[in-house]
């Protein structure tokens, strides 16, 4: 699939995908969002690939979802539901199962689906002046998809107080509650991005697979299953690599 919103460049051990319309907002569709997922989770099983950046351009990382003009919201559930929702579902599923880690960085703000976005990747980086916000219920329109892409990071309560104050969230809180791996220096973004990344591509990519899909799955699994799953996929690296 093919979006104009979206650019990706293959450079070595890392695939960069641009969200390239910052004078909109780099706000997406839903077709949109289906070329954007499957673009990543494509870059991330190329044999050389060991990490996928994600970064938009201009003054805020996303707005959210794009409403594009003449488009009726469907009228019927099913067709939201395969026009709109699985789209949007689509994207945290492709970023699950993206084989290597996917680093988001974030400057200005991002905004539902932009925070469930960064919230979803395997490391977000933040500009000190970045802002997270789930505003939807302005419309009255509960935003459980986005809820589903912060579960797993965020505690209940801190989730919920985002969806019902519509409260904006800094790069501080967000780092405290989870949102957010790292917050950059002023000024500092790009560098910081550069630095982490340096960290993994030197790293075995079978290594870095094995970490992505454990903390992926160990989380569904009790506390037995998740040792005897660690224990075997250490195995397999320990004794697969040269």
């Amino acid at each position: 699939m093919i979006s104009d919103r979206f650019r990706l460049v293959e450079e070595g051990a890392i695939a960069r995908v641009t969200l390239c319309q910052g004078a909109e907002g780099n706000t997406v569709a839903p077709p949109d969002m289906r070329a954007l997922g499957a673009a990543i989770r494509a870059a991330g099983t190329a044999a050389s690939c060991k990490l996928v950046v994600v970064t938009g351009e201009g003054a805020d990382f996303c707005l959210g979802r794009r409403v594009v003009p003449g488009v009726a919201r469907p009228a019927q559930a099913r067709a939201f539901r395969e026009n709109v929702a699985d789209a949007i579902l689509g994207v945290y599923e492709d970023l699950r199962h993206c084989p290597v880690p996917v680093l988001t960085a974030v400057q200005g703000q991002a905004k539902g689906f932009g925070c469930a976005f960064a919230a979803q990747s395997d490391i977000t980086i933040a500009d000190p002046a970045a802002r997270f916000s789930l505003p939807e219920m302005d419309t009255n329109l509960p935003p459980t998809l986005a809820i589903s892409a912060c579960l797993p990071r965020m505690p209940s309560k801190a989730i919920l107080h985002m969806v019902l104050t519509r409260e904006t969230v800094g790069a501080d809180l967000a780092l405290a509650q989870g949102l957010v791996s790292e917050i950059a220096p002023a000024g500092g973004l790009a560098a910081a991005v550069e630095a982490y990344a340096a960290k993994l591509v030197d790293r075995d990519r079978d290594a870095l697979i094995a970490i992505k899909e454990y903390m992926r799955l160990a989380p569904t699994m009790d506390l037995a299953g998740q040792a005897r799953y660690g224990a075997n996929l250490i195995a397999t690296e320990m004794t697969s690599q040269d």
